[in-house]
This record gives C-alpha cells, structure tokens and sequence, in this order.
C-alpha cells in the first residue's frame, strides 16, 4: 500500500509504503529534525514495536498518544531535537528518550540500538480513544 503524504504549506513531500522484509542500513537515510517534524506533526503512524502492532498519534501540541491492541492508551510528550537531529518521546514509565529516524527503500523506521522498528505514516488524526 503506497500513500502520498503532502503538507501544503511546507517543501517536503514523502511518500510512504507499507515495508515487508529487512531494513538495509545501507540504503537508509537518516531524517533531519525539520524532516522528522514534518513527518509526524499532526499525523497518525502505524508499526510493531517488539512484536506487537501499535498506533500513534502526534498532536501539533507536542502530545501524543500510543494505541496498543487490549491495552489502554498511552498520552505522552513529544518533540524533536535540533541538536542531536531527533526524536524524542517522554512516558511516565521512562521519562524522556530519543530515537533516530530513518527512511528506507520501503517506508520509515526508528532505530532502536542496532535494530529497527518500522512504521507507516497516515496524514491526519486517524484514532479516537
């Protein structure tokens, strides 16, 4: 599944897949922070983190919140970092932790040590709790 994500008033535009099969390091681009918030701001995102299937939604307020399947959901902070070029999540359980992000040959991906945690980017708030 291919969807075209655009924002109007900004110069990026990506195109985001659904990715099936290993993340090549070699062909991954590391985002910027502007890339990074581009990315996410206002948009909804849909991925496995350690095996099971998430959605999350990151507020132009810096709020976000983390859908899990029969689980509650999740509200938390979220911001890029300039400095270090980026992400960064804060959750009551962890506090403040950052994340690269990545674009792959099949979509975007946070880089997690020396794994990889793949994700697809939907335009707009796409989950109500």
């Amino acid at each position: 599944m291919v969807i075209s994500l655009t924002k109007p008033t900004a110069a990026l535009s990506v195109t985001v897949c659904l990715a099936a099969g290993a993340l090549a390091e070699d062909s991954a681009k590391v985002l910027s922070a502007s890339e990074i918030d581009l990315l996410l701001r206002g948009n909804t995102i849909e991925g496995t983190w350690s095996g099971s299937t998430y959605t999350q939604y990151f507020g132009e307020d810096g709020q976000t919140v983390y859908l899990e399947e029969n689980r509650r959901p999740d509200v938390g902070r979220w911001r890029v970092n300039s400095e270090t070029e980026q992400y960064e999540s804060w959750w009551e359980q962890t506090g403040w932790t950052a994340y690269t992000v990545l674009e792959t040959e099949g979509g975007f991906a946070w880089k997690r040590g020396d794994g990889h945690e793949l994700f697809v980017v939907s335009e707009g708030k796409q989950i109500t709790w």
